[in-house]
């Protein structure tokens, strides 16, 4: 008998269990990542799931956001650029659409707003808007597999210029790591006009590192650091979370050879995709470095259980932030961060 089942995906290993039987389990379902977001931002996350007699056949963690400035709602799961439904590989076939149920009875008994970061199918009265994409290169035992999908005149030659340049890739994951990611992380996102991210959030994922579940990959020239990315590992997925970079030593083209040693790096280590993470629709300059790896571009819709559906354009407050932020100095891209961040999940 299927049956609905909410648990403390953190602390109960029931949790853990599942995803150790779900091929389709990615970090962003971890408990270690939830911890984080529950230790940083303060909010309450609970998983709700389906239970075959005693054991957990599937769920979706979910986190309750309370603000005074955006309202209080349900996100499986802020920060998080897809939370799929968690199946178990032998899980009854009925077993979706019974969580699925499970989902639209959360929204009506709590009569909170409820967004899943991923496309579910059979939801009741719940809206689907496909905003981004994302892009997944398969990988391979052998690296040289791989390249042979690299489009030659645009990562290849950036490989090799960037070798010529002397620059020197490292794989981290100490606590002065993330820090020298920070210290590049501030002048891109002011740049993109968008908050920086509480430095102690970054510093959070030293506990993911130690627990084996990533690493940030530096480009050094010299004893310069000129690039930079978090990358998070898990179930035999690389994920690139965070990217930044010095804006004038790109022609160096230090991020072609940051992810070709990433790559190389997860080939010999065992891993089966590199998930190049959530792309808006609109960065074609982006979404077209993404394919020049290899990557299939993979529409990425979320599913919304509100009483009207989401509108999907930048909303003027947001356009008016990054006009503000990108002509401000670099700290108000750190203060509006620091003071806004948790509100906005």
């Amino acid at each position: 008998m299927l049956s609905g089942r909410p648990i403390d995906p953190i602390d109960d290993p029931a949790w853990l269990e599942l995803l150790e039987r779900s091929r389709g389990a990615e970090i962003f379902h971890h408990p270690r990542w939830l911890a984080l977001l529950r230790d940083q931002y303060g909010y309450a996350v609970h998983a709700c799931c389906i239970a075959d007699g005693e054991r957990l056949v599937a769920g979706v963690p979910i986190a309750k956001i309370e603000s005074r400035l955006t309202g209080s709602r349900l996100v499986a799961l802020p920060f998080s650029d897809i939370c799929s439904l968690v199946v178990a590989d032998d899980a009854d076939g009925d077993a979706p659409t019974a969580l699925a149920t499970a989902l639209a009875d959360e929204r009506r008994r709590t009569g909170l707003e409820l967004t899943i970061h991923a496309e579910v199918a059979g939801v009741p009265d719940a809206y689907v808007g496909q905003g981004f994409v994302r892009h997944l290169l398969p990988l391979a035992a052998d690296p040289a597999e791989v390249e042979r999908s690299y489009s030659k005149s645009q990562i290849k030659r950036g490989i090799k210029k960037a070798q010529r340049e002397g620059l020197v890739s490292e794989r981290r994951t100490d606590v002065a790591a993330l820090d020298v990611f920070y210290g590049l992380h501030m002048p891109t996102r002011k740049k993109l006009g968008v908050p920086t991210q509480p430095k102690r959030f970054i510093r959070r994922f030293a506990k993911l590192f130690d627990a084996g579940l990533g690493f940030v990959q530096i480009v050094n020239d010299g004893s310069r650091p000129i690039a930079a990315a978090v990358f998070l590992t898990y179930n035999g997925t690389i994920t690139y979370k965070y990217g930044a970079s010095d804006v004038d030593a790109l022609g160096k083209r230090p991020n072609n050879l940051l992810f070709s040693d990433v790559i190389g790096w997860a080939c010999r280590e065992g891993f089966h995709t590199l998930d190049f993470g959530r792309t808006d629709l609109d960065n074609e300059g982006l979404r077209a470095f993404k394919r020049n790896w290899g990557a299939s571009e993979i529409e990425l819709a979320y599913t919304y259980l509100t009483d009207e559906p989401p509108s999907l354009e930048v909303p003027l407050r947001n356009r008016i932030m990054t006009a503000t932020i990108q002509r401000s100095p670099a700290g108000v891209s750190r203060l509006v961060g620091e003071t806004l961040y948790r509100h906005f999940g």
